[in-house]
């Protein structure tokens, strides 16, 4: 099955979240700051990859998970919204 990913708007203008159809977590959540943070959580180390990106937050859910993602202030979401979906499928 291939991983369906919905973007949604956060009360943070700098935020996302990618709502996926897919368990990546087993519980609780992960917070990465850094490509050495994410080093063995590929998903979170390819959206780390972009430029302008803050942070990357995962959370798991009963059969599925979000990922939040936060800019930084300076970068625009413009393309970058469609290139982390990119990548969150191409990783998983």
């Amino acid at each position: 099955m291939s991983v369906q990913v919905t973007v949604d708007t956060t009360p943070n203008e700098h935020a996302l979240k990618f709502s996926l159809n897919k368990k990546i977590l087993d519980s609780g959540y992960k917070t990465f700051n850094s490509l050495e943070d994410a080093k063995d959580f590929p998903v979170a180390a390819k959206i780390l990859e972009n430029e302008g990106i803050a942070s990357v937050f995962v959370m798991a859910e009963p059969a599925t998970a979000f990922i939040t993602v936060t800019k930084k202030p300076e970068t625009e979401w413009g393309d970058l919204k469609n290139k982390i979906v990119e990548d969150i499928k191409a990783v998983l």
